[in-house]
């Protein structure tokens, strides 16, 4: 039906005679004149009506509306000196319509496709004019970008793709299964998987030894930051591998899929243990784009004049005493914003929030009173401290400092 998208037409193409089909996305009517902005999966496109080169065309423009459905057929040619639009990839030619058909006519747009301020209930009753906005085409490009070259990275390794039975039984696992009612087996139910687990462990024993699938999963629970009760995941499972091997697997196929979306990635990643982890960022999943790690000073406590803390100290394997350096986080906290952070930080364990702030005068806060003039100069030397700093302290039981002051890390940041 249609010979060209949108921007497969350029400078190269003047003189074409094309065929083009696709939405109206905004039309202006200049003294007789109409110009209609074409948009299909590509972009946008200008078209021109002019009376004066076919009335017919121009009659049937003059009755369109915003998102109806066109085919135009026309010529391409260069817009007039001083009317390029750089906006577009094809702001230098205009196609001038000989033929215009309205494909489909639209009733009154609810809203404004691409007004930021139209709400989400709007936008998701209306799904389908919600999806017409360029920024989610091009969320589910990625999307398909992704998709394919983990297919294709994966097939190149060996690995076979594996579709699992959606309808099974169910299985012990973290969360609710999701039941189907049964029509042949009357009060018996199928349950829907919270991951191919069984299915892949079946495929190992039978020799398989590779096996993938992009996989729905469904877990009966509460929203998560990154999770909802219908996800999908890269499901991989591989026989006689080590550590390295699944490591090596997953840095390629990384590298792969943001290769394909537009981003190149060196392997192999960095790595760091676990303990190392959790001792200077508090998770095992940090963000490294910031430095902000946590230092331990416990050892600095030991003999403190703060029953509190000492007794803390005294506990080394079982206990912690972490120190968050901001630099230059003196002026950007004012005493409201450290009260929020202890309030936020409560919320996972925290008692309080000790903190100094380095002055041009010197260290100030509470906490120095405790210390003797040896652990403060040990402080400034292992913190690097600066005019302008602001330190953050959190003790306590290992596992809920590296948690809270972890979070605290992020929050800061």
């Amino acid at each position: 039906m249609r010979t060209h998208y949108c921007t497969d037409l350029d400078e190269k193409s003047v003189g074409e005679e094309v065929t083009l089909a696709g939405w109206v996305n905004s039309y202006r009517d200049h003294g007789g004149v109409i110009f209609i902005d074409l948009r299909d999966k590509s972009g946008l496109i200008q078209l021109v009506c002019d009376p004066a080169d076919n009335e017919k065309a121009h009659k049937v423009a003059s009755e369109i509306r915003d998102e109806f459905v066109l085919i135009a057929k026309g010529k391409v040619r260069k817009r007039g000196e001083g009317l390029e639009n750089p906006r577009l990839k094809t702001g230098k030619i205009e196609v001038v319509v000989d033929d215009l058909k309205i494909e489909n006519r639209s009733e009154p747009m609810p809203f404004t496709l691409g007004d930021p301020n139209v709400g989400e209930d709007i936008r998701l009753k209306y799904r389908y004019l919600d999806l017409r906005q360029k920024e989610m085409f091009e969320t589910f490009k990625l999307r398909s970008k992704a998709a394919i070259a983990a297919r294709n990275l994966l097939d190149s390794l060996g690995f076979l793709e594996v579709e699992t039975p959606i309808l099974t039984k169910s299985t012990p696992e973290g969360a609710r299964d999701y039941l189907v009612p049964s029509r042949v087996h009357n009060g018996e139910f199928y349950a829907l998987p919270q991951s191919p687990q069984l299915f892949k462990q079946l495929l190992m024993v039978s020799g398989f030894d590779r096996y993938f699938q992009i996989a729905k999963c469904f877990r009966d629970e509460d929203l998560r930051a990154d999770r909802q009760p219908e996800f999908t995941q890269i499901d991989v499972e591989m026989s006689f591998c080590d550590q390295e091997d699944v490591m090596r697997v997953a840095e390629e196929l990384l590298k792969a899929i943001f290769n394909a979306c537009g981003r190149e990635i060196e392997i192999p990643f960095s790595r760091i243990t676990y303990k190392e982890s959790m001792e200077k960022y508090g998770n095992d999943r940090p963000d490294l784009r910031f430095g902000l790690e946590m230092v331990d000073v416990i050892d600095l406590f030991e003999n403190c004049d703060s029953p509190i803390f000492a007794e803390i100290a005294q506990y080394k394997k079982l206990n912690r005493i972490k120190a968050l350096k901001v630099p230059g986080g003196d002026k950007a906290f004012s005493r409201k914003i450290i009260k929020e952070l202890e309030s936020f930080v409560a919320k996972f364990g925290a008692k309080g929030l000790a903190y100094i702030q380095v002055k041009e005068e010197g260290l100030k806060g509470p906490i120095l009173k405790f210390l003797s003039d040896d652990a403060i100069e040990t402080m400034k030397s292992r913190l690097d401290l600066q005019v302008g700093d602001i330190v953050f302290f959190g003790a306590g039981d290992r596992k809920t400092v590296w948690d809270y002051m972890g979070r605290l890390r992020t929050e800061v940041a």
